[in-house]
């Protein structure tokens, strides 16, 4: 009777722990992993903390000065100047000293002034400059948001690596705990006489087996942890609070439309195209090289009545200058053919990079739609395996299957789980890739 009682007890285990909900409730001790971060915390301090993100801030914020300067072309330069020199020499002859000024006096010269300049003509290589530090602008303003998106990707797949790490966890507790009641059904049929040692072998291999797949999970979960810790900027491991729902929702647009758009909106093609456009200005601006350039300069100068020859004198100055170089040793054609080659590479890239988003768009979507179907098999998987360990293990404690008919159902089992672990950490991940390449959320 006390046999039948222990078995009762076991059987009522069994089937409260494919209740929903009871599967759960073996918990790991997170105090080690320092405090739980929601999804939107974990992004938000990996774009702060991002180091490829600053340098993004900082593309943008050169881009801004390089715009500034080109603008600035169009405006005269304005400069102060002033001088002063001191001599005791007098100039040989002078028979006399004028009234009112010292022989020493007169040897001293002191003075200041302004000057302005403009170039009136720069034979188009100030528009190509400004259109270049435009297209700069946009290449920076596009590398800004691929980075963000490129870094939120990253922030993502380390919190989803930590939720995966807590499913392990889960998976292999679950699997210990059916393990060791598998055990407890062989040790109670050999106390009965109907199964022999080698059962109660093979279930202690089993429970063996089952804690070292649970010791390798927690390593799992402290590794991802401590990455986790270090993209969100801290000093020690984070933990990650558990999403409300792991399953496929739909996306913001189909596949029609992420088709569509990859190829046009993407914050790659953007980058690549406003690289071709400062491509095809920096031609402009080494052609420029081959036609005159002319600029105007005024300015007024003060200074005192000195006697040393070739001093500074009270008056205003304007001046036109024409520069045009007629032979400077090839380096025009050089820089030109150097800029043609870069602008061809610049156009060429960009058409690639129109193809590869495309492709890549095609590839994520697959990858999302498979892991979609996976989801839902491996969850009837786990339903049908769950259902298979039951009846194989009442089946065993009436003496019709064996213990090798167990541990095949339990494998089989804790395999179902795994893969669905694996199923929806993948479209996750692949949903967060394609929001990364359309640089929008979806």
């Amino acid at each position: 009777m006390r046999v039948v009682g222990r078995r009762a007890l076991a059987l009522a285990i069994v089937l409260g722990s494919w209740l929903p909900g009871t599967g759960r409730s073996q918990q790991v001790d997170n105090a080690a992993l320092g405090p739980r971060l929601s999804l939107e915390t974990v992004v938000a301090r990996t774009l702060a903390y991002s180091p490829g993100v600053t340098g993004a801030l900082g593309a943008v914020r050169d881009a801004a000065a390089l715009r500034r300067v080109a603008l600035g072309a169009y405006l005269p330069s304005l400069s102060l100047i002033s001088s002063a020199a001191w001599s005791d020499q007098t100039t040989l002859g002078t028979a006399g000293v004028t009234p009112g000024l010292s022989p020493a006096g007169g040897m001293n010269t002191y003075g200041a002034g302004f000057a302005a300049a403009l170039d009136v003509f720069t034979g188009g290589h100030r528009g190509a400059q400004r259109s270049y530090a435009e297209a700069i602008t946009q290449a920076a303003d596009a590398g800004l948001v691929q980075q963000r998106y490129s870094t939120m990707l990253l922030a993502k797949q380390g919190y989803f690596e930590v939720v995966r790490a807590h499913e392990l966890v889960r998976v292999a507790l679950e699997s210990v705990a059916q393990a060791e009641l598998g055990l407890g059904y062989a040790r109670d049929r050999l106390a009965a006489g109907t199964a022999t040692r080698a059962d109660v072998l093979l279930s202690q291999l089993a429970v063996s087996t089952a804690r070292r797949r649970a010791l390798a999970a927690r390593d799992t979960l402290g590794t991802a942890g401590a990455t986790l810790g270090r993209l969100v900027g801290a000093n020690e491991p984070v933990d990650a609070e558990p999403l409300a729902a792991l399953d496929p929702a739909p996306l913001a647009l189909g596949d029609s439309g992420v088709l569509a758009a990859a190829p046009a909106a993407a914050p790659a093609v953007a980058q690549a195209q406003a690289l071709a456009s400062a491509g095809a200005a920096g031609v402009r601006a080494s052609k420029s090289q081959y036609l005159p350039t002319i600029a105007v300069g005024a300015g007024y100068n003060w200074a005192n009545e000195s006697r040393v020859p070739g001093a500074l004198r009270s008056g205003w100055v304007v001046a036109f200058t024409t520069s045009f170089p007629l032979f400077n040793g090839f380096v025009r054609e050089a820089s030109v053919t150097q800029a043609e080659a870069a602008a061809e590479l610049a156009t060429a890239t960009s058409a690639d990079t129109k193809r590869l988003a495309r492709a890549e768009a095609q590839q994520l979507l697959g990858r999302l739609h498979v892991a979609e179907q996976d989801i839902t098999l491996t969850c009837e998987a786990v339903r049908l395996a769950g259902e298979d360990l039951r009846v194989i293990q009442a089946r065993y404690r009436a003496g019709i299957a064996t213990i090798l008919d167990v541990l095949t159902s339990q494998t089989a089992l804790t395999q179902a789980e795994l893969d669905l672990v694996s199923a929806r950490f993948t479209y996750q991940v692949a949903r967060a890739s394609l929001e990364a390449l359309l640089g929008r959320d979806l």
